[in-house]
């Protein structure tokens, strides 16, 4: 049997991908409290959308109030409207996925389990550049 990822790599990787799919749950869940809250900003709506240019926001979602904050939107509406950027960024269901994958791999180091690690680190990856470009 070959290993994809030897001993420390793959254990380096695991945590890697553990680590990030924790921090991005944490920030889905302060993102998705500020919709609940009825103060979703441009970066929260981009984040959690996926839709990453402000006057496609305004075409899909409307546009903000006075003080640059959509106040009638639901997480409803987000889920409707999500784009692959806002699966990467902020779909609990992969940050999920990955921190299981992490964990199998390590326990079972079976050579289809490291290379889905590697697909789950790409995932987290692709979200984290995602996020990097969102508007200000």
């Amino acid at each position: 049997m070959i290993d994809l990822l030897p001993g420390f790599s793959l254990i380096a990787v695991a945590i890697a991908v553990m680590l990030s799919s924790f921090v991005s749950l944490i920030q889905t869940m302060a993102l998705r409290q500020r919709v609940m809250m009825k103060a979703t900003g441009v970066r929260e709506l981009a984040e959690l959308s996926g839709i990453t240019d402000p006057r496609d926001l305004q075409d899909v979602f409307g546009p903000p109030g006075m003080d640059r904050v959509w106040r009638q939107i639901t997480l409803g509406q987000i889920e409707a409207n999500k784009r692959l950027a806002g699966y990467l960024m902020s779909d609990n269901r992969v940050d999920w996925a990955s921190m299981a994958v992490a964990f199998a791999a390590i326990v079972f180091g079976h050579p289809v389990l490291q290379l889905t690690l590697v697909i789950a680190a790409l995932a987290q990856l692709g979200g984290w550049l995602t996020a990097s470009q969102l508007p200000k």
